[in-house]
């Protein structure tokens, strides 16, 4: 996707970092996951800089998504949602507040909870089966 505009780019990167912070430890892995679906989603590497200052940016993620979402394409929007999704699987774990933060994340974005669902099975379904996922509450 090399049509991504800035904003929507800032948005994925902002949702991933959003994710991975949301257990309070970001792994090596969501790091790892976080340079390679921008790469892949945007087309653009991401810099050290780029990623440190993303953290800072995040604060009141949902409330720009909410005021931004009508000036987003579709496709940017779901591409926001599954970069998110994408994070919170990417250390094997879901927390309780990272489920929290992607159903905020798409509620934001008006993405309706049926075609959420498509959007997260579509992923699921895309993963190593042999990866097992625990679900923990915190």
């Amino acid at each position: 996707m090399m049509g991504i505009q800035e904003d929507g780019r800032d948005y994925i990167l902002q949702a991933m970092v959003s994710m991975a912070a949301a257990d309070g430890d970001v792994h090596e892995s969501e790091v790892a996951a976080i340079r390679s679906i921008y790469a892949h989603t945007t087309g653009r590497e991401i810099s050290d800089i780029d990623l440190g200052r993303a953290p800072v940016a995040r604060r009141g993620l949902t409330g720009d998504l909410a005021r931004d979402r009508k000036t987003l394409a579709r496709n940017v929007r779901e591409d926001i949602l599954r970069a998110a999704y994408r994070i919170l699987l990417a250390d094997g774990q879901i927390a309780a507040g990272e489920r929290k933060i992607l159903e905020d994340i798409a509620e934001a974005l008006e993405i309706p909870e049926i075609h959420k669902n498509v959007i997260l099975e579509e992923i699921e379904e895309g993963s190593n089966p042999a990866r097992k996922i625990h679900r923990r509450s915190a």
